[in-house]
C-alpha cells in the first residue's frame, strides 16, 4: 500500500481493506505532490483507528516530502476530521497499525488548492 500521488486531478486514499478492517502490523506511506505554486488539501470522509495502549494505530501527516518534514497532525481513534491543508506543494502521509486490534480505517480525498500565501483577496 502507499505510493506517489499527483494532482490534478486528485483522488482518494483508503487504508488497506477499507471499508473492512485493516490488518495488524501494516505500514503504508503516500507522498502527494501538486504543482509548485499550489498546495494540497485533504478531506476526510471516514476515520476510525484503534487506540489501545498495547498497540496504537496512527495516521501521521507531514508538511513536506518525507517524515523529516514538520508534522501537521497525528491522528488515532475515532475522529471527525474535516480537512487538512499543506503549506507547500507536498504532503507525506504515514499509516501504521500495531499488532493487537484493528478497525475500519480511513478514507480521504485529496485535491489541488491555490496558495494564498502573500496574496490578499478583497471582495
Amino acid at each position: 500500500c502507499g505510493g506517489t500521488l499527483t494532482a490534478p486531478p486528485g483522488g482518494t486514499v483508503t487504508s488497506p481493506n477499507y471499508p473492512n478492517n485493516y490488518d495488524n502490523n501494516v505500514t503504508c506511506v503516500w507522498k502527494i505532490i501538486v504543482a509548485e505554486d499550489r498546495i494540497v488539501r485533504l478531506m476526510f470522509d471516514s476515520f476510525d483507528l484503534m487506540d489501545v495502549p498495547e498497540g496504537r494505530d496512527y495516521l501521521k501527516i507531514y508538511d513536506g516530502s518525507s517524515d523529516s518534514a514538520s508534522e501537521l497532525i497525528s491522528l488515532t481513534g475515532h475522529m471527525l476530521v474535516i480537512h487538512i491543508t499543506s503549506t507547500s506543494n507536498q504532503l507525506f502521509v504515514r499509516f501504521s497499525s500495531g499488532g493487537s486490534s484493528t478497525a475500519q480505517g480511513f478514507h480521504f480525498s485529496y485535491k489541488v488548492a491555490h496558495s494564498s500565501r502573500g496574496k490578499f483577496y478583497i471582495s
